[in-house]
């Protein structure tokens, strides 16, 4: 159970962690990495590359937060599932590993934030201190400060600021890669042509089956039945079609799609849904409901446009290439060369944190029991012995 959720904690971290092994900063002078190099024990080396001690416990912090907060169990979760122990090991070098894979290969291709080739994302000190501002505010909403905040993800301030640093690197490759004149991309004639096989649509849903799934019969049909006639009239008499699907629209999929669907005919979508779009121009409305399992589709086709376009052109690069940054950032993951110190899989909370974080509470704490000790086993206190012989005086 542990080891299959830390492999997803660690994919999460993965994208959001950044590693460097010297003390200098990369990058824009003021959106750069910046790491602690005091602490000269080496945590595990990457393509010849030392990981400190310093930078090492930052990435070790976050997913250790990650980790108490997502199984809802707090620092519980250690004495419970001792292994979890040696799976945040794993997590902390997997972050470490994407990370320098990823400032590595931008140095090694010499890119630039400022001189990315198709800048349409945000990479500046300005963006970031905006961006931290935002948050802020947000936080404030909440009652929370942005430290408080910091604590409760294991992270301090520096590596805030590290993680967005490392999100801007991670745009400028892949705009290198697969962005317009992409080192991967196809032309983009091409992915223009990929992008006229996709449809887009709206439609107002009127289902045919209760909460439970189950398909309505008699008088609940019949009122349905009713609703999707009224509907109809409704458009008929000009009625406006966004209007009546914000009003009548039983699709859940209507707040996070408010601008209709866009797909392919490749049994994505329901087959009825996608026959229906197809036989419409652009702009008209179905004269009669699609029925399908789902219930009645009363569709509008719509025109893709531009924006469409931008934000489906990953997808169609892939569809075309089948490859994305992410594939490629694995595939250099998988040949980098990484040595670790003799022992590195058997560190504790108490080897990377200190004693006192590595002294984690047990189950028997949180029931009013035995407390755990730095070698995990449980011990008794004064009190508890004093209430055990007075226990036995008295049954004496």
């Amino acid at each position: 159970m542990v080891k299959s959720y830390v492999k997803r904690i660690a994919a999460t971290a993965v994208m959001t962690a950044v590693c460097l092994g010297a003390t200098v900063q990369i990058g824009l002078p003021d959106v750069a990495y910046a790491v602690d190099t005091s602490d000269k024990e080496v945590m595990m080396t990457i393509n010849g590359t030392d990981i400190l001690k310093n930078e090492y416990v930052d990435y070790y912090s976050y997913c250790k937060a990650m980790m108490e907060s997502s199984y809802g169990m707090g620092e519980y979760i250690w004495s419970m599932y001792p292994e979890a122990v040696q799976q945040l090991v794993a997590a902390t070098d997997n972050n470490c590993l994407y990370a320098r894979t990823v400032v590595e290969k931008f140095n090694e291709l010499g890119l630039s934030l400022d001189k990315a080739r198709n800048k349409t994302w945000r990479g500046s000190a300005w963006d970031l201190k905006q961006t931290k501002n935002e948050t802020i505010s947000k936080l404030a909403e909440q009652g929370m400060t942005f430290d408080e905040w910091l604590e409760s993800m294991g992270m301090d301030e520096e590596m805030y600021d590290n993680i967005f640093a490392q999100g801007y690197y991670y745009e400028a490759l892949n705009d290198y890669y697969f962005g317009v004149g992409g080192e991967n991309a196809p032309d983009e004639e091409e992915i223009k042509a990929e992008f006229e096989n996709f449809y887009k649509a709206k439609h107002i849903l009127i289902m045919n089956t209760d909460e439970y799934g189950n398909e309505l019969t008699g008088d609940a049909l019949a009122e349905k039945e009713a609703l999707i006639k009224q509907i109809q009239q409704e458009l008929a008499d000009g009625a406006d079609f966004d209007e009546l699907m914000n009003k009548y629209s039983e699709d859940t999929g209507l707040v996070t799609n408010p601008n209709g669907y866009i797909f392919q005919d490749d049994g994505s979508f329901v087959d009825e849904f996608v026959q229906g779009t197809q036989a419409l121009e652009i702009g008209e409305i179905s004269s009669e409901p699609v029925k399908s399992d789902y219930g009645w589709h009363i569709i509008k086709r719509e025109a893709l446009t531009d924006e469409d376009y931008e934000a489906y052109r990953p997808q169609l690069v892939y569809n075309l290439t089948g490859m994305t940054i992410d594939s490629l950032i694995e595939q250099w993951m998988s040949e980098a060369e990484v040595t670790y110190p003799e022992g590195h899989e058997d560190l504790t909370i108490a080897d990377i944190l200190g004693e006192e974080a590595g002294n984690v509470p047990s189950m028997e704490d949180l029931l009013g029991g035995s407390s755990s000790t730095d070698d995990g086993t449980s011990s008794t206190t004064e009190d508890d012995t004093a209430s055990s012989s007075a226990a036995s005086s008295s049954a004496e």
